[in-house]
């Protein structure tokens, strides 16, 4: 199936304008909580550990309902703790559209990545000549990364763009601490095409491995 060029179409509405939103509760995916113990997710609840396929500590859920499409929803966790939120499904041009028009609703579009590179839109809105030049190279960016079929649009919640911001990094550092991220992720050709949808808070996340960092070891 041919993949859609939408992130051009978020500029055009205006995602990168100073859009302020309500930070949520540090709810990763609805009822999925972040720090939340492992041993709640039970077999008896419907959980299995599908740790090996994912790579990491994790337990699937399959069959979970979101933009009327069945994921399979895995929890990852760090330490016995949930740390990520990530729902699969096979790609679907409609699912695809509805995804990122549910995710722009209360997420800011702020880069968008194809495995080899990065695209900072923020850095981009601000060395830009006009938004014509803007689009027309987030629109480039996006059509070369889906021919490729390995793209990632990455969205956070609740902010506002901050003045002299000069790109996503400068504008993470004035951000709360429990910012919450979106990643949309289209990978794969053909029937293999997947779209995968993560949910996280890359703060919290930073803050625990600083953390971790600073507490003392045993000599070697």
């Amino acid at each position: 199936m041919s993949k859609k060029v939408l992130a051009a179409a978020l500029a055009a509405m205006g995602m990168l304008t100073g859009m302020q939103n309500a930070v949520a509760e540090d709810n990763l995916f609805k009822n999925y909580a972040y720090d939340t113990p492992i041993a709640k997710y039970t077999e008896a609840a419907g959980y299995y550990d599908c740790s090996a396929e994912i790579g990491a500590t994790a337990r699937c859920l399959d069959d979970v309902d979101f933009l009327d499409q069945k994921f399979t929803a895995a929890l990852v966790f760090s330490g016995d703790k949930l740390m990520l939120v990530s729902l699969f499904a096979p790609y679907d041009r409609d699912l695809f559209g509805r995804a990122i028009g549910a995710l722009a609703k209360t997420f800011t579009l702020v880069s968008l990545a194809d495995g080899k590179s990065v695209l900072d839109l923020v850095e981009l809105a601000g060395r830009a000549k006009n938004k014509d030049e803007y689009t027309a190279k987030l629109t480039n960016y996006e059509s070369v990364a889906l021919t490729a079929n390995d793209l990632t649009y990455s969205f956070v919640e609740g902010l506002t763009l901050a003045k002299g911001a000069t790109n996503v990094h400068s504008l993470m550092n004035s951000a709360p601490a429990n910012i919450r991220g979106a990643d949309l992720i289209v990978s794969g050709e053909g029937d293999e095409s997947s779209i995968i949808i993560k949910f996280s808070f890359p703060k919290l996340d930073e803050n625990k491995l600083v953390q971790q960092a600073k507490k003392p070891v045993e000599s070697f």
